[in-house]
């Protein structure tokens, strides 16, 4: 829909306040093969050739919490998010930066910065995202909880061994604390887990400080959406090119390649 502007005595086409925002979400970058968890990198350079040459805008994670409590947000917005902090996506960086394209970095920093065992940023690398004024750092809990039977939602929902309320807090808290001190600057979204939470896991959220989390679920972000709720599509590496097309465009899951198809539910 477009409205007329009149400038200068000259009529003049001017396009519509954007009604949405379409979040994407990335895990590890990689040459293998691509699946539901994993993006070849050529196939990424692609899909941000794609959405430079098609006129997308890149929004920061901080424009989309103000665009859904009533700002504005430009012309085919979209959202780029990466999660769990796999040292792979620095692969992604200069794509990102060649077509001038923000993006978010969500993290666990008690296990997945600087763990031995397992292919994660660096402190180092992170405070280099950090400093890049279109790259932001979230927070992803503390270690991600991602067992079915052990997570958030059962520790609080319990009984698990070990696990109860304050190593709930211990996860989303401390997850921001850790990130500010280090980064010497405020954490504003947390990202949950697998994409499962409740409505009593959101409320700490809140009394933490966060201005916005992030979930997982089809379909795009509207103005007046509730920002605690943010809908996020998963990417799977395996779809083509055209349906990567038809996510951005359409919001909903096409079926690639790998077969599956993300939960869309937010419980385990």
């Amino acid at each position: 829909m477009w409205f007329g502007l009149v400038l200068s005595g000259i009529g003049v086409a001017a396009p519509a306040a954007s009604q949405s925002v379409p979040v994407l979400l990335y895990h590890r970058i990689g040459p293998q093969e691509g699946s539901i968890e994993s993006i070849p990198l050529e196939t990424f350079e692609q899909q941000m050739r794609y959405l430079a040459e098609h006129g997308y805008s890149t929004v920061s994670l901080s424009g989309l919490l103000r665009f859904m409590r009533g700002g504005d947000a430009p012309a085919k917005p979209i959202c780029i998010t990466f999660d769990d902090g796999w040292r792979s996506q620095l692969l992604a960086v200069p794509a990102l930066r060649r077509y001038r394209l923000k993006a978010a970095f969500l993290l666990f920093p008690e296990r997945g910065i600087e763990d031995p065992y397992g292919d994660y940023l660096r402190w180092s690398e992170v405070r280099e995202l950090a400093d890049d004024p279109n790259f932001e750092i979230g927070a992803h809990s503390m270690t991600h909880p991602w067992d079915r039977t052990n997570n958030l939602v059962t520790w609080m929902n319990g009984p698990v061994p070990g696990r109860g309320m304050v190593e709930v807090h211990h996860e989303i808290e401390d997850s921001k604390h850790v990130l500010e001190q280090a980064l010497g600057r405020p954490v504003t979204v947390f990202a949950w887990p697998m994409g499962w939470y409740n409505d009593a896991l959101l409320s700490i959220a809140r009394e933490a400080g966060y201005q916005g989390v992030l979930a997982v679920g089809a379909g795009a972000n509207q103005r007046g959406d509730d920002p605690f709720r943010v809908k996020r599509l998963i990417v799977d590496g395996s779809c083509t090119l055209a349906q990567f097309t038809e996510l951005v465009e359409t919001h909903r899951y096409p079926r690639c390649a790998s077969g599956k198809m993300p939960s869309i539910s937010n419980t385990p």
